[in-house]
């Protein structure tokens, strides 16, 4: 299996060293979800005035040279589909990555379609740009695919002539490579090997209350594949963090759960430590304090 290579090279920063992540820490409610595979959704101005008023704060944390996000990563189905364009229009504007999952949009046949928006800006000469990327989901859950079909809706990866399968994407933005799984994905061995060796990191986003099942998933693949992994779940369930590949007193150097606002943690990585250790062979890397050596078979 090959992932598409999605490419975005202009004036950049260039993030070859290090890149500052944000993890969104966020409710998801059922209500919402619902609504909107249902074809109503939730849209309200009290709600986006939330939504609004995160971004900002996200912005005005960032405003700083020092504390500058590079990328927010938001969980699974937390935001209507048509909302997308708000986050796009945000991310050229402020020059300020974004990965978010929207609510299940119904189209014509009765497919319930559930997506993962990664928004990728940069530069042209002094013009302001954003590439958009709407990739759908390729491995529904079983719980997801007995409520949607419960509703008498269809699951598009069951239908393969109207809906091809859908392929993982490997991004190189700003000097870094990164891959996107939404949810459930993250659980097939197929889905996440391909990617080793060719990522700094990995991106989950979810809406996951089985903590436990899922994140043995997460600490298994980030030492596997040998690479961080932000992954950001609804709040209420918890367990949003950055894995890092390191021994396990050192495996989650972010972690958030719970409250009752939308709020934020960032967390600088330092991709080019990550670099500079996998480089070398066992023998320099067994003594290391940071990382646990990278796995057999890796180049």
């Amino acid at each position: 299996m090959n992932p598409e290579l999605f490419v975005v090279s202009a004036e950049t920063p260039d993030l070859h060293e290090r890149i500052r992540v944000a993890v969104a820490n966020i409710p998801v409610s059922e209500t919402h979800v619902e609504a909107s595979f249902l074809g109503r959704p939730i849209r309200t101005r009290s709600r986006l005035k939330s939504l609004h008023q995160l971004l900002n704060d996200i912005v005005r944390y960032g405003s700083k040279a020092e504390s500058r996000i590079d990328l927010v990563v938001f969980p699974e189905v937390c935001i209507p589909h048509g909302w997308g364009n708000i986050l796009v229009s945000w991310a050229r504007k402020h020059q300020i990555g974004a990965i978010v999952g929207l609510e299940h949009r119904v189209d014509g046949d009765n497919f319930a379609i559930n997506e993962i928006l990664t928004a990728l800006p940069y530069r042209v000469q002094n013009n302001k740009e954003c590439m958009p990327i709407y990739r759908r989901k390729a491995l529904y859950s079983p719980d997801e695919i007995f409520i949607l079909k419960n509703n008498h809706l269809k699951i598009p990866e069951e239908d393969r002539t109207a809906f091809p399968t859908s392929r993982q994407h490997l991004y190189q933005w700003r000097g870094a490579s990164f891959a996107v799984y939404n949810c459930y994905e993250l659980t097939c061995i197929e889905q996440r090997g391909i990617f080793m060796g060719r990522v700094d990191f990995i991106v989950c986003s979810q809406f996951n209350r089985d903590i436990g099942y899922f994140s043995n998933i997460v600490e298994s693949a980030s030492r596997d594949l040998h690479c961080y992994i932000i992954q950001a779940n609804d709040s209420k369930y918890g367990d949003s963090r950055v894995v890092s590949p390191s021994r396990t007193e050192m495996m989650n150097p972010l972690r958030i759960k719970g409250g009752d606002n939308l709020t934020f943690l960032t967390m600088e990585i330092n991709l080019k430590a990550l670099r500079d250790h996998q480089r070398k062979c066992y023998g320099l890397q067994k003594d290391s304090a940071q990382f646990k050596p990278t796995p057999p078979g890796m180049k």
